[in-house]
């Protein structure tokens, strides 16, 4: 007993006491790392559940906010309709409001109140009749834009269920007012949108971020502070106002305004999400329990494996301490100062390469586009600050090259580099304490200028004297080591100065005037204009429509062409575009878009489908097996490498007789690969299929490749047609196309025949076919089949 217990004591076993320090040693180290840990995980945690509040907040607000824009710009569009189209009437504005009501779940009721306040109009037909001039809708609606706090229901509160039992339907207002033709207020149009929409959104956010109810409340407070939501919130801070709560030191708070834009009122909400510290931090304290007990557990043991093997290693273990602690004394003598000096300077050079690489083009050593984004956000920050003593402007010039995409591909990349270095040095003359050259990317250069103490006029003046000597550097070719090479370049600039805008809009405009300066014809200067903006604006929603619009929205209307009898003999097939807000939208809008994106060639392909499936329908009609329809075929289809074949297959599927389909080739179809172009037409002319060269004389009209074309037809264009009975010219250009047709064995149509005296004198000349007016309008199949059994046409 007595030798165990000196095993035992440490005053006289070293095994006891390296096995006591040991153990010691590992409890003191693992409460340090537990405390270490505790302090930085604590932070950590605190920050990242900080964020996750602000995430959350901003989340809610900017929900809330999107929602409620949405909903003013949907019940602004409606009152532009209602208002142009003057369809104020009951039953056609009930229509559209019901329509829209369908579509969003969001709106309780949408109604129109005349100028006295009287409903005439009201979704699912509620509240028709009803004075409601003493409505704050619709007393606000009539002066402008409106949008209310949430409010109790009261008209309409027997026409809901509540969403919650022990609280009131509420409601949010949306009003706009309906004005006439003189501008007067005809109407208000207003929206009461569901408030349980803003607890939908709030409860969706929460879960989408994976947030128990439990562990956040969420408060929506108005403009005086007042609470308009809570969730999750006890009874404490519901009687609290809004100072009071986010002073809350207990809590993790975050806030966010919800501000929208219009009307110049509008809301001034606060969105409050907090969580309660301790909630927040509780996995520090789980760990700081675990890690502490881990710590004593694991002292024990060390201590334990130290009583073990220190019998072994105690005289070793003293010994390698003693040489541990020479040659750690050693060591010390050894380390130098100038050591850190080496590693600091090596740091150096790597910082200043990387800066090197951060902000100035590997190629060409201009700014790369980050470094101009930095100058250009001071630039901004610069004339905001010089306003308020002198007026500071800065100019923005882009420099697009016209031709480097064709050097690039056929010269190879390395001329292409070599020639944007020579224009980045002919750029580099411009450069002065006022002017810095950045190379954006590809080829693209920008020049960025300040003009201090001047007005808008010289600053102005100033750019168009630097763009001309821009353009002038451009003129002349650039020489470089494999030679000379000519490449001008489109310039787009854009002025900085009294007018907010963010680098990004900087870059913006300057980038539609070069856009702009491209679309002219190239190596032009195109300053920035607000109607570049709005027409890309326009131009984008046109595209998104047009888009939508294949094929759902498309139809063909068919107009007659008819022999010198005035015989009903054919068609030609119209693309027509019915959009459904727009009506009718015309083939000139919409069919260039169509070639510049590629659509044309579904498009076209649709379009005689549909033909081919008409005339399927006319083979078992006695009065109609003969007739012909007449399709347009782009240059884009045509040049498709199967077309031949899908033509081939459409024959096939609908068994139509091949001669009744004629194609119509405009003159352009033949600007490419004319050889290419002939051969195509030589085997659809095999199967059976006719030709006609639409619009002819509006191009190069060779005689040559008409002569070896297989065509059956010339059309001649109706801008020879309109004036043919008033203008000597045109009359004798059409007198000779028909000469020229017939001495060609080629039959002969004229299009946009408008009026008798046309078609006569089309008649002397010896046209075959007409096509205008004046035998019908283009029109829907059904409205062609029935025109087809008038007399005129029977």
């Amino acid at each position: 007993m007595n030798q165990l217990l000196a095993k035992l004591s440490p005053s006289r076993s070293m095994r006891a006491r390296i096995s006591i320090v040991m153990g010691l040693l590992w409890l003191v180290f693992g409460i340090a790392l537990t405390l270490f840990m505790e302090m930085r995980f604590e932070s950590g945690l605190q920050n990242a559940a900080q964020d996750s509040l602000n995430a959350t907040a901003d989340e809610i607000a900017h929900t809330l906010v999107k929602d409620l824009q949405d909903r003013q710009r949907e019940i602004a569009l409606l009152a532009d309709l209602l208002g142009a189209t003057q369809i104020i009437r009951p039953t056609s504005a009930s229509n559209v409001i019901n329509g829209l009501k369908s579509r969003q779940p969001i709106y309780a009721w949408i109604g129109i109140a005349d100028a006295n306040g009287r409903i005439t109009s009201g979704s699912d037909g509620l509240l028709l009749g009803a004075d409601v001039s003493e409505r704050t809708w619709f007393k606000e609606g009539k002066r402008s834009e409106f949008l209310s706090d949430p409010h109790d229901a009261k008209l309409l509160a027997s026409h809901f269920k509540r969403a919650v039992a022990d609280e009131p339907v509420r409601f949010v207002d949306v009003a706009i007012p309906i004005f006439g033709e003189k501008k007067e207020v005809k109407a208000v149009l207003s929206a009461h949108l569901f408030w349980n929409w803003v607890h939908d959104v709030v409860t969706n956010t929460l879960v989408k971020r994976r947030k128990t109810k439990s562990s956040l409340e969420v408060l929506i407070a108005n403009r005086e502070g007042d609470w308009l939501l809570k969730l999750n919130v006890d009874s404490a801070a519901s009687v609290r106002q809004l100072k009071q709560v986010v002073s809350d030191e207990n809590y993790l708070i975050s806030t966010q305004e919800v501000v929208t834009s219009s009307p110049k009122n509008g809301l001034a909400w606060t969105v409050v999400v907090r969580e309660h510290k301790r909630t927040a931090l509780a996995l520090v304290e789980q760990s700081r329990q675990i890690l502490f007990a881990t710590s004593a557990f694991m002292a024990v043991i060390f201590a334990c494996v130290a009583w073990v093997v220190s019998g072994r290693i105690a005289k070793p273990l003293i010994r390698l301490a003693d040489i541990a602690r020479d040659y750690a004394a050693s060591r010390s003598n050894v380390l130098r100062p100038s050591q850190g000096k080496v590693i600091q300077d090596e740091t150096s050079v790597l910082d200043a390469a990387m800066d090197q690489l951060a902000h100035y083009d590997r190629l060409t050593g201009l700014c790369n586009r980050a470094e101009f984004l930095i100058g250009l956000q001071a630039a901004i920050d610069n004339t905001k600050e010089a306003t308020k003593n002198s007026s500071t402007y800065y100019s923005l010039i882009l420099i697009n090259l016209d031709n480097f995409g064709v050097i690039n591909s056929t010269r190879g990349h390395d001329i292409g580099d070599q020639l944007l270095i020579a224009v980045a040095k002919r750029l580099l003359h411009l450069e002065d304490k006022f002017t810095v050259i950045s190379r954006l990317g590809g080829d693209e250069f920008i020049v960025m200028t300040q003009h201090p103490d001047c007005s808008l006029q010289q600053a102005e003046m100033k750019v168009s004297q630097i763009v001309q000597r821009v353009m002038k550097k451009f003129s002349t070719a650039f020489v470089i080591e494999s030679g000379e090479y000519l490449c001008p370049a489109s310039l787009g600039t854009t002025m900085i100065g009294d007018a907010e805008m963010t680098p990004d809009d900087a870059l913006k405009f300057t980038e539609l005037a070069v856009a702009e300066a491209k679309r002219r014809g190239k190596h032009q200067w195109v300053k920035f204009e607000s109607c570049l903006l709005e027409r890309l604006y326009e131009r984008e929603q046109f595209k998104e429509d047009f888009f939508a619009a294949i094929p759902s929205q498309l139809c063909v209307y068919y107009q007659a062409q008819v022999n010198q009898q005035g015989e009903l003999v054919g068609a030609e097939a119209l693309v027509r575009w019915i959009h459904p807000q727009r009506g009718l939208i015309s083939p000139a809008l919409f069919i260039p878009l169509a070639e510049e994106t590629g659509m044309i060639i579904p498009v076209g392909l649709w379009v005689l489908r549909t033909a081919c499936l008409q005339l399927q329908k006319w083979e078992t009609d006695p009065v109609r097996q003969n007739l012909t329809i007449a399709v347009n075929v782009s240059s884009q289809e045509f040049n498709e490498v199967d077309y031949v074949k899908q033509v081939e297959t459409l024959l096939i599927e609908t068994g139509i007789r091949p001669y009744k389909l004629k194609l119509e080739l405009t003159e352009s179809a033949l600007a490419s690969d004319v050889d290419a172009v002939v051969e195509k037409m030589r085997r659809l002319k095999d199967i059976g299929l006719r030709f006609s060269l639409d619009d002819f004389g509006t191009g190069f009209s060779s005689l040559n490749y008409l002569r070896r074309m297989p065509l059956n037809q010339l059309k001649i264009d109706q801008s020879f047609v309109r004036e043919v009975t008033d203008n000597a010219s045109d009359a004798s250009i059409v007198k000779t196309v028909i000469a020229l047709g017939k001495g060609l064995g080629l039959s002969v149509i004229a299009e946009g025949v408008e009026t008798a005296e046309q078609k006569q004198l089309l008649a002397e000349f010896g046209c075959d076919l007409y096509q205008g007016y004046f035998f019908g309008r283009p029109q829907p199949i059904d409205e062609f089949e029935e025109a087809m059994t008038k007399p005129e046409h029977a």
